[in-house]
């Protein structure tokens, strides 16, 4: 049964939401200054702190958060702007002609473990056909977010494993490992839980 994100944001309920970015991608941006750039994509960007942390760092990026509730954008378009950032009520898995092969980069944080694990592969698909050539996947993926409450099979959010994230977006070549490793920082109670991976498209 799919997720109906819409209603829990319009219910008040996003307990995801931590009210600020993503700790892991504030320490690689901030040991890679420079590096994210061009067009960027942040799929599932909620409230929007992610999107306005990148363009904070890179103000020259062009950074597009794209998400499936009208009602979380409304949220992530009233709070101050950090710069050129648009937001725009998208579904990952129907982007248009013209966003598709067209970004440099695409921050992961959220989605993949928030969509159902039998579309995953889709989700594999989509970030692939939206990057351009030599395009990028940063990601920090929850590998574990069961507790005595939620356990696998009742999420979201959904854990995965290295194993399956190798298995995904490395079978048939269509991504090349540029890093892997854990981050350094987390949010409470996600510490060694979270794997962050940095994706180049191929060429195939």
């Amino acid at each position: 049964m799919e997720t109906n994100w819409e209603e829990l944001y319009r219910d008040g309920i996003s307990p995801w939401d931590k009210g600020a970015p993503a700790p892991p991608l504030v320490n690689w941006m901030q040991k890679n200054p420079g590096l994210l750039q061009g067009r960027i994509l942040v799929p599932g960007c909620g409230f929007g702190h992610d999107v306005r942390e990148i363009v904070k760092a890179s103000p020259s990026a062009e950074v597009l958060g794209i998400d499936i509730s009208p009602t979380a954008l409304q949220a992530a378009g009233k709070l101050p702007k950090a710069g050129s950032e648009t937001y725009e009520q998208m579904d990952l898995f129907a982007l248009p002609d013209t966003l598709k092969n067209s970004f440099d980069w695409i921050w992961e944080h959220t989605c993949f473990c928030a969509i159902s694990p039998a579309r995953r592969d889709e989700y594999v698909d989509a970030v692939h056909g939206a990057l351009d050539n030599d395009g990028q996947l940063l990601a920090v993926f929850y590998l574990d977010p069961y507790d005595e409450d939620h356990r696998p099979g009742g999420g979201p959010p959904h854990g995965t494993s290295r194993e399956e994230l190798e298995d995904r977006f490395l079978s048939g070549g269509r991504f090349i490992v540029e890093e892997k490793f854990v981050p350094e920082v987390s949010y409470e109670g996600r510490e060694e839980r979270e794997m962050i991976m940095r994706l180049k498209k191929a060429h195939l």
